[in-house]
């Protein structure tokens, strides 16, 4: 796992006094990149009929929320910024591929990646890319997300093992004026 910069930032405006909005002082916490790797994950072979094949693995957001104040509504934003499903068989009878994202003791689920076949050439590789931000209330709060990954078609008819390598961005935004007065 590799983990980029974090920024926090404490702003207030007097432009924004004067203007009369609620917001003067606010609290930003942004991970640009958080980063995990899964290796040797083992699917097994596609049955007759089998036309899908599902794997969740953890994304950890570690220390995000550290910064952030407990009493106050937080807005958050998760950005796919890699989803990379490299495996030792051909995967080209895959035609559509999702990634999404699970709070821990959930049940809702949200897309943040795609993938549609576009070529039948042999490949070992998918790649999924971004469905835009996703906005989950107090995604932040959480020490880890859960990622699963769907993918669909014709699967190979033996058993495989693949890496899975996910990266994303998280921002949260909470209001601090509350707090402060």
């Amino acid at each position: 796992m590799r983990t980029t910069s974090f920024r926090i930032l404490l702003l207030s405006s007097i432009a924004m006094l004067a203007t009369g909005c609620e917001s003067l002082f606010f609290i930003e916490a942004e991970a640009e990149e958080i980063c995990k790797t899964e290796r040797d994950l083992s699917f097994p072979a596609a049955l007759p009929l089998t036309v899908n094949v599902e794997r969740s693995i953890t994304f950890p957001l570690g220390d995000f929320s550290d910064p952030l104040p407990e009493d106050t509504d937080i807005e958050t934003e998760l950005r796919l910024r890699l989803f990379e499903v490299t495996a030792d068989t051909d995967l080209s009878g895959v035609e559509r591929a999702n990634v999404s994202v699970r709070l821990p003791g959930s049940n809702d689920t949200h897309v943040i990646g795609e993938y549609t076949r576009t070529s039948t050439a042999p490949t070992r590789t998918l790649q999924l890319t971004s469905t835009g931000p996703v906005d989950l209330m107090d995604l932040a709060r959480q020490p880890e997300l859960e990622f699963i990954f769907d993918a669909r078609g014709t699967l190979p008819s033996e058993d495989w093992t693949a890496s899975l390598r996910a990266c994303a961005g998280v921002k949260a935004h909470a209001n601090y004026f509350d707090l402060v007065f």
